[in-house]
């Protein structure tokens, strides 16, 4: 049921005892779910291609769904205060030896934060004309393993001209410097297609090299494979990537093998910003994990592209998907 007479609205549908926020284009039919309850994760993602909408996310079909899986997939997940791993949950800040809840056994590593499975509040949503946007927040108090207080802002936006935007804002609230990483875990796909007949780009400069564990070594090295638009075949990923830097945005391209439908995964770059892509490729073969980082895997332990922020500080960064 249609909340308004603008064209881009947000729509309430119940998603079990909780509610599910939709971004919809009531003239395409295109949209885009939120979870609040889920640390804000971005459930689904459906494109116009001429007279069919297509999915182009792997989300959670329903709570039952979430709950069985969340913890092995962390579909749409938003990663903060760390993306990726932490070594045995262990760090070291302001030379006090900090541990993390090891959320992932199999590995014994902290992994993707501490968001993605509280409410965040919504605090403001639009309907317009010409795009509608939805507002959540979260005021985190000291944690375990993370001694810290924070304010973090999600503005999800849809619109005609530029598709599906987030911008994420984290505020330090304390009265000394703290350690941050962010990101996204999003699972892309492009309707029924398994992502071995999908083509595949983005900017690599080096892959990140790693342990059995998936820690980075330190080492880096060149990595150009997907630098030109490329069948993805049988290749197999879990790999971190140091995205070229020479623009604002860096792009990933993902296209069915004809060429005649595809879409844009944008994120910025720069300071505080996402400089890291992780890409992987689930044995399922039926979505490939897109994960803009604004650091390494393992940051709060080797320092790469991790953010120190002052007190007072923010962290401000923004990525986006749009129909090529």
């Amino acid at each position: 049921m249609l909340n308004s007479a603008f064209r881009f609205q947000i729509i309430e549908e119940e998603f079990g005892t909780k509610t599910l926020y939709k971004l919809y284009d009531s003239e395409s039919g295109e949209f885009v779910s939120i979870l609040s309850n889920l640390g804000g994760s971005i459930n689904q993602m459906v494109l116009r291609k001429d007279e069919n909408l297509v999915e182009i996310l792997d989300g959670y079909v329903s709570p039952q769904d979430a709950e069985k899986d969340l913890m092995s997939s962390f579909k749409g997940s938003n990663l903060l205060p760390f993306p990726n791993r932490i070594a045995d949950g262990k760090y070291n800040f302001h030379d006090q030896l900090l541990q993390l809840p090891v959320n992932f056994q199999q590995e014994n590593n902290a992994i993707h934060g501490l968001l993605y499975d509280k409410e965040l509040k919504v605090i403001d949503q639009e309907d317009g004309e010409i795009g509608c946007m939805l507002i959540l927040e979260y005021q985190a108090e000291e944690s375990e393993g993370y001694p810290f207080k924070y304010h973090f802002k999600i503005s999800y936006r849809l619109s005609e001209d530029r598709g599906f935007e987030c911008k994420v804002k984290f505020t330090n609230l304390m009265d000394q410097s703290i350690p941050v990483g962010h990101g996204w875990h999003p699972y892309f796909r492009l309707g029924e297609n398994v992502i071995d007949n999908l083509l595949l780009q983005f900017p690599a400069k080096d892959i990140l090299k790693v342990d059995k564990r998936s820690i980075p070594t330190g080492e880096l090295e060149p990595y150009n494979k997907f630098n030109q638009i490329s069948i993805i075949g049988n290749t197999v990923l879990d790999n971190c990537f140091l995205l070229e830097d020479e623009d604002k945005y860096s792009e990933i391209l993902i296209m069915d093998k004809s060429e005649d439908f595809g879409y844009k995964i944008w994120q910025e770059t720069g300071k505080y910003k996402y400089n890291y892509l992780q890409v992987y490729t689930p044995p399922h073969r039926k979505s490939i994990a897109i994960e803009p980082m604004t650091c390494a895997p393992d940051a709060f332990n080797n320092q790469m592209g991790l953010v120190i922020l002052a007190p007072q500080e923010v962290m401000s960064t923004t990525f986006g998907i749009s129909k090529i």
